[in-house]
This record gives structure tokens, sequence and C-alpha cells, in this order.
């Protein structure tokens, strides 16, 4: 039998026409999906921050920035955060604009206002078409209050009252004693250490107040100051110290 033959191919040429015609579609689907997809444009453009490691409650922490780029990012506006210990989200504060420096090069400053506790700052920047948005963050230390009151000052008994704000929140569970997160410091021989005498108790709400009773004081001048050890709400720190004369 003779073979047909359509337009100078033969009909077994034409059946493998469609097989061909659906490898070469398949291996372009597969190219495609191969080749690397467009590089962005956009690029890295890190951003620094810093502040003072430890402050006085209720004070203002100034902070100071920049971002790295070769560009000049004059106007640019970056967000500035806090989140201060016991808070469970950031809290927007202010917008500091970039300005450009030759030394520098894109720097940024603000003013975090009246901070309680130990807190978090982040500075935040949603970036441009140039480069990438971009955050950091640094951690800023509070001292609380922190005063020193001598109630009674005789051999029988030497009372002290020790003060602390903003409070340290205690939560009790169970049969748990408050924490003991202060104490009377003196100054013996050129040194701090606790108040020197044995025999005494103390009492407190856990939280603010911290009240010291000592028996059997020798008489004499001491040089004595409170000590707040820290928590997780404020940094450790002592308060100014004063003399006592027990007669």
């Amino acid at each position: 039998m003779s073979k047909q033959r359509f337009g100078g191919f033969t009909a077994a040429r034409l059946a493998l026409i469609p097989v061909v015609l659906t490898i070469v579609a398949v291996a372009t689907i597969g190219a495609f999906a191969a080749a690397p997809a467009s590089p962005s444009s956009q690029t890295v453009a890190q951003i620094w921050l810093d502040s003072p490691s430890v402050t006085l409650t209720g004070h203002d922490i100034f902070v100071s920035g920049g971002i790295v780029a070769d560009a000049d990012l004059t106007g640019a506006v970056v967000g500035i955060f806090k989140r201060e210990a016991g808070e469970g989200t950031d809290t927007h504060v202010t917008d500091a604009a970039v300005s450009n420096d030759k030394v520098s090069g894109n720097v940024f400053k603000a003013f975090v206002p009246a901070i309680t506790r130990n807190c978090v700052i982040t500075a935040s920047w949603a970036g441009n078409a140039d480069y990438f948005a971009s955050s950091t963050w640094v951690f800023a230390g509070v001292k609380p209050k922190l005063t020193l009151a001598v109630k009674s000052a005789t051999r029988r008994q030497t009372k002290f009252r020790i003060i602390v704000s903003p409070e340290q929140p205690f939560y009790k569970e169970g049969p748990v004693l408050p924490p003991r997160i202060t104490d009377v410091q003196c100054r013996v021989h050129g040194v701090w250490t606790v108040f020197p005498v044995k025999l005494g108790g103390w009492s407190t709400d856990g939280e603010s107040w911290w009240t010291y009773r000592y028996y059997g004081v020798k008489p004499g001048k001491y040089l004595v100051r409170a000590h707040f050890k820290g928590t997780n709400y404020n940094v450790a720190r002592v308060s100014a110290a004063q003399r006592l004369v027990v007669p």
C-alpha cells in the first residue's frame, strides 16, 4: 500500500507533529519556570539606634540613630516606639525626620517622654523604591525613685523605712513570702555592706515599701543608704547616703 502525502509530508510524519508540539510546549514551560526571577532593584539599608543605657524614672530619654545608605534620605520619616516592662505591645511615641550630614550620613534624633520602667525602644523606617524597610531596637534601663527614712535610732531599736517608686508588681502564688528586693547598707572601713547588726526583722507589702528593725545596735556614728536590688521592671540603684547617730 502506498503512503499518502500531504503537502510534501507523509501521513506518518503528520502523525508525529502533535507529539513534537507537545514536547516543545513542555520544554518551553520548563525553561520559563527554571528561569530566575528578575532581581529587585531595592537594596538593604541598615538602621542603627543609640540611647543612654540607664535613666531615672519619669525622665525623657534622648535617642539618636541613622540609616546606612548611599542616597541622601533627607525628609524620610522614622517611627519611634516604646514598650515598657509589663506591656504587651509597642506604643508609637513620635516620628523623627532624617537629615543628611556629610560626616555622619543620614541621621535622626528624638525624645521618648516620661519613661517609668525598663524599656525597649524601637526605630522603624518603611523604606522607599530603592531601599527595603528596616528597623532596630535598644534596651534602656530605668532606675526607680528610692528613699530611706530613719524612723528611730536607739540601742534598743533602730528602724528604717525604704520606699520604691514606681511599685514593683508582685504576684503571690500560694504560701510565698513577698520578695526582699531592698536592704539597708552601711559603710564599714570604706566598703558598703549590710547594716552590721545580727538581730532584726523586716516587713513589706512586697511592692513599694520595706521596713527594717535592728535590735541591740552599738552606739556610734553610721553612714547608711538604701539599696534596691533591681527587678524586671527597674534596674538596681542606691539612695543618697545619710549619717545616723545612735546615742
